[in-house]
């Protein structure tokens, strides 16, 4: 496998910064290869050859994350999946059993 470009590198540094500060946003590929200067299927590549998951499954793992702390602290499925960008509680619902292979509300009972 040959060595990865260090402009490579620091796109995809970019990119994890902008999808952690705008994960609530639920950004899509376009719009994050985008940010970077990168087309959408050029971007999918060299991110998950750097971060070894696809930008999809990094925004479900701060999405998911998330989650889980304010579900810790006592907060609402509904209102759970409305702060953490998802459209219902059924998406709340099927993120944390992909990701903690437990329901919210498993989770918000410890």
């Amino acid at each position: 496998m040959r060595p990865l470009p260090q402009c490579d590198y620091d796109r995809i540094a970019q990119a994890i910064a902008f999808i952690d500060a705008n994960f609530k946003d639920q950004p899509d590929l376009a719009t994050v290869a985008g940010h970077v200067g990168l087309s959408p299927s050029h971007f999918q590549r060299i991110f998950s050859q750097w971060a070894g998951i696809s930008p999809k499954r990094f925004v479900q793992y701060l999405t998911a994350e998330y989650a889980r702390e304010l579900l810790a602290a006592c907060k609402t499925v509904l209102d759970t999946a409305y702060e953490v960008g998802l459209s219902g509680p059924s998406r709340l619902h099927d993120l944390t059993v992909q990701v903690y292979a437990a329901t919210p509300g498993e989770i918000s009972s410890g």
